[in-house]
């Protein structure tokens, strides 16, 4: 019974729910939401050093989306 348990367990922790999903969702549209922002306002700006703050903003928000989107992939692999 134990060793059945445990595996329905482990089955549970390599799924994704749809709430999860959608939570994941919101984070990517967020995140590039945040790098257009950045974008935009860096190219509004006449500070050199606002315009260089915004730039990497934007750029850390892409790596952001990125990296939840290689983990995704990872997580597929393993799962299917």
């Amino acid at each position: 019974m134990y060793q059945g348990q445990q595996q329905q367990q482990q089955q549970g922790m390599n799924t994704v729910s749809s709430k999860e999903l959608a939570y994941i969702t919101d984070c990517l549209k967020n995140e590039e939401l945040l790098a257009k922002l950045a974008v935009q306002g860096a190219a509004e700006s006449t500070t050199p050093q606002l315009k260089q703050k915004l730039s990497q903003i934007a750029q850390d928000r892409l790596q952001n989306t990125d990296q939840l989107l290689r983990t995704l992939q990872q997580y597929t692999q393993m799962t299917h």
